[in-house]
């Protein structure tokens, strides 16, 4: 499975053949190794900071994210999205940005084990609109949505063992009914926020990861995963070293990883915040940090 994902990162059809003789020559061990800097991994920049650094001679590129407060009029009735509105009010002034991808944050039509088939299907018919109208005015900006695909699940890679078969059954069938939803998008964007802090919980995020990655991968768009250096329930900092191990995992499974953090949390950007310290040395370490730098 690694060795498909890796391939399909490498856009270069020169590196693509290199990076294939290269395994050739690691299964008959030859070749122990090969540096990460040859996957066209992305690392974008979603923090809501009130100073905005500028990350990109970092690695971490800026990405647009579209709430849903930006996307209909102050006080509207959300029922139905405002078309008209995204077309004349939100697109003039996002396009001021020159955004090459948007991630659309529309968490009210929700596809949950409660979601009727109704409502499922008009969801979607409602979701696939706000797309539509990206694609007619924004034609070359890449467009996916956050969170929704693939529902986003703790308890089926990490509850009970005696559940789990069951759990991911049921899981990946309702995925599968938003595979129409995911072919109207370019990129996937799984939520993998941390909500359990104890031990237990630190050591199965990674196979909660890996699991929500691999039923984003059915859908056969790239996946970048949003993370956030707090704790969901608490807003407590994730220790260092835990981050680090989230950073990795996305690295190795994911083609992208999205960094957020919440503007209303009052936080003032920090150079020596620990996070951002074990971010710098990844982005480093993995070579995503732009050549010119």
């Amino acid at each position: 499975m690694t060795f498909t994902l890796s391939l399909r990162r490498i856009k270069n059809p020169i590196r693509r053949l290199s990076l294939l003789a290269a395994f050739s020559l690691t299964a008959i061990g030859l070749l122990s190794s090969l540096p990460a800097s040859a996957a066209d991994f992305v690392a974008r920049d979603a923090t809501r900071y009130p100073e905005n650094p500028n990350l990109s001679s970092y690695g971490l590129k800026d990405i647009v994210v579209a709430y849903e407060s930006s996307l209909w009029p102050v006080g509207a009735n959300m029922t139905n999205p405002d078309l008209n509105f995204i077309r004349t009010v939100y697109i003039p002034k996002v396009r001021k940005q020159n955004p090459d991808v948007i991630v659309l944050d529309i968490e009210r039509w929700k596809f949950t084990t409660t979601t009727t088939a109704t409502d499922w299907n008009a969801n979607i018919t409602k979701l696939k609109q706000v797309i539509s109208v990206f694609r007619q005015e924004m034609p070359t900006v890449k467009v996916g949505y956050y969170l929704l695909m693939p529902e986003r699940n703790w308890l089926a890679p990490c509850g009970d063992p005696n559940k789990s078969a069951t759990r991911t059954a049921a899981w990946h069938q309702r995925n599968l009914k938003l595979q129409p939803l995911a072919d109207a998008v370019d990129i996937i964007f799984p939520s993998l926020y941390t909500f359990y802090g104890d031990t237990a919980a630190m050591a199965c995020w990674p196979k909660y990861a890996q699991a929500n990655i691999a039923e984003a991968r059915m859908f056969g768009k790239p996946v970048w995963a949003f993370v956030w250096m707090k704790y969901h329930t608490t807003r407590a900092w994730i220790p260092a070293a835990f981050w680090r191990t989230q950073l990795n995992t996305l690295y190795a499974n994911a083609d992208g990883l999205v960094i957020w953090s919440m503007a209303t949390d009052g936080d003032k950007w920090s150079w020596t915040a620990p996070w951002w310290v074990e971010t710098a040395k990844f982005l480093k370490e993995k070579s995503l940090v732009p050549l010119t730098n």
